[in-house]
């Protein structure tokens, strides 16, 4: 009996170890490259650069399969230029006068979201230190807070842009929901350089309008 309780001991010591050598998490953070697909009224979104930061897991599924997971806080968003010839659209300029308003050339909106990806990938060993994976997945983003550059938060207010012909009372959807793909690559078991670009599904705003979004991440992962 004891010899049995032994070896039952030692197969559950291995599984355990086993199952930690499996599972991965740690801390990640990097750089977006965002913007909006689309036009607003005739008026090009363009790309802003943010950053992000979180929690990453990983966890292989059956070699070299693997699931990985992220909880971050990411800052997206969008700029928008105007040109010379809408600036100086007298029909504008009279109601910047008289309330008393400027419009500036560029109007840079920032978003930030709880963003919560999930991606499955393939792992290439290229030997005991390095490996790369390509992968894909789907994110759900949960929209926070934000700011623009006349001090309006778009998650829920545009008490300037609703003031001029160009701009109406345009809400942010605070729900994104998209697809992504990228890359992982490995180093010594724990660094971790990943990138990627998202495909947001949802309309962001009263425009034709979804997020894109370019990353690259730094993580270390326990």
């Amino acid at each position: 009996m004891k010899q049995f309780l032994l070896a039952v001991a030692i197969t559950l010591g291995f599984s355990s170890a086993s199952a930690q050598d499996d599972f991965m998490w740690g801390l990640t953070g990097g750089l977006n490259v965002s913007s909006f697909s689309g036009d607003y009224n005739d008026i090009e979104h363009n790309a802003k650069a943010g950053f992000n930061v979180g929690l990453k897991a990983e966890y292989n599924v059956a070699d070299p399969f693997f699931i990985e997971g992220t909880v971050a806080l990411s800052g997206k968003g969008f700029k928008l230029k105007y040109s010379d010839e809408m600036l100086k659209d007298p029909e504008l300029l009279d109601l910047l006068e008289k309330e008393n308003m400027s419009l500036d050339k560029e109007n840079k909106v920032d978003l930030w979201y709880l963003h919560i990806p999930i991606n499955f990938g393939y792992k290439f060993s290229i030997n005991d230190y390095l490996a790369v994976a390509p992968k894909v997945g789907v994110y759900v983003d949960l929209g926070l807070w934000g700011n623009d550059s006349y001090e309006n938060n778009p998650f829920t207010e545009y008490d300037s842009w609703k003031k001029n012909p160009y701009f109406e009372n345009n809400n942010f959807n605070r729900f994104d929901f998209g697809f992504g793909f990228g890359l992982n690559f490995w180093a010594a078991n724990h660094f971790e350089v990943s990138t990627g670009y998202e495909l947001g599904m949802v309309k962001a705003y009263k425009a034709d309008s979804k997020p894109r979004d370019w990353y690259l991440n730094l993580a270390f992962l326990f």
